[in-house]
């Protein structure tokens, strides 16, 4: 009779060891990465740096939510994907913010200078045009986009996600951006 190695330390054993050990190895992640995650955004956003901890933790969230599947990577696979979170959080914030107004939203306010309203509805633009673009694209390749640069995924990551062969997630990867570019035009 042949056994299967096991290659995870909970296989074989139920669900609450299986949650317990994601949970110890999660909370060691983050007493390892946090204090430098939070610097990291301090340094790179200046101008959100009282809310450093705050997108910090929304990444932590984030990836919690998939550290079944992160569990296995190596450690500084994890911390890269921790700072890429990071910056998705604030992206996602970024977006939220930048779509809150809309033109009619404004209309009644007296403004001395027009340049912020100008950039906010340059940024509302910006998105809704690659919004549609990325409508435009074929299934798989709005879901690469979606992962990696969105949630934070990385092509390989996706590639697990999706069951294709990495090189294929990365051509993907490639002819979405060459699609992107086409619809949007060179920027």
């Amino acid at each position: 009779m042949i056994y299967e190695v096991p290659t995870q330390p909970w296989s074989g054993h139920s669900n609450t060891i299986r949650v317990c050990a994601l949970e110890a190895d999660f909370t060691q992640f983050v007493e390892e990465t946090r204090d430098q995650l939070v610097r990291w955004f301090s340094r790179r956003r200046r101008e959100y740096a009282g809310l450093s901890e705050d997108f910090v933790q929304a990444a932590y969230l984030k990836l919690w939510g998939n550290w079944a599947v992160y569990y296995s990577y190596d450690p500084e696979h994890k911390k890269g994907l921790a700072y890429k979170t990071v910056n998705s959080v604030f992206y996602d914030y970024a977006r939220v913010k930048s779509n809150k107004h809309t033109p009619d939203d404004r209309a009644g306010c007296d403004v001395v200078d027009g340049s912020d309203i100008e950039a906010e509805l340059i940024a509302a633009e910006q998105s809704r045009e690659l919004m549609r673009a990325l409508g435009k694209l074929p299934e798989i390749i709005q879901d690469l986009i979606q992962s990696v640069y969105f949630n934070g995924n990385t092509v390989a990551a996706f590639a697990d996600i999706a069951g294709l062969h990495p090189k294929q997630a990365s051509r993907y990867h490639a002819k979405a951006k060459l699609m992107l570019r086409e619809i949007l035009g060179e920027r």
